[in-house]
């Protein structure tokens, strides 16, 4: 998989890959691994709570920078679906990390707002 556009814009890096991401909220710091591929899918392959998955979408919105959307699915540690957080991100690349913005709003198991949190976040490829 390429990191970086073809053509006569070549130099505009692309987030297609893996990435770890510190996640900075006003109670912590978590951090989560995420993968963006080629064909736009964006996945959470460990989220910041143990056991938590989730896929979306990213697409690109300028010259190193896109914007990504996935729900990530929250479960117990015995298996129990719990709930879900619905992820926002709008992002900027800088080589080989990046620095995004956004608001997560977290549901409950029967789709309840719980609460809504504005996160920032740092991502270097892994």
């Amino acid at each position: 998989m390429s990191e970086t556009a073809t053509g006569p814009r070549a130099a505009v890096r692309t987030p297609v890959g893996t990435w770890k991401e510190e996640l900075f909220l006003t109670r912590g710091t978590y951090t989560s691994i995420l993968r963006f591929t080629e064909t736009g899918a964006a996945l959470l392959l460990r989220g910041p709570r143990p056991g938590c998955v989730g896929a979306g979408r990213w697409e690109a919105t300028g010259d190193n920078r896109f914007t990504f959307r996935i729900a990530e699915l929250v479960f117990e540690e015995d298996g129990t679906y719990t709930g879900w957080v619905d992820i926002e991100q709008q992002v900027v690349l800088d080589g080989d990390t990046f620095t995004s913005t956004g608001d997560s709003h977290v549901y409950d198991a029967q789709d309840r707002l719980l609460e809504e949190a504005a996160v920032t976040a740092r991502g270097t490829r892994h």
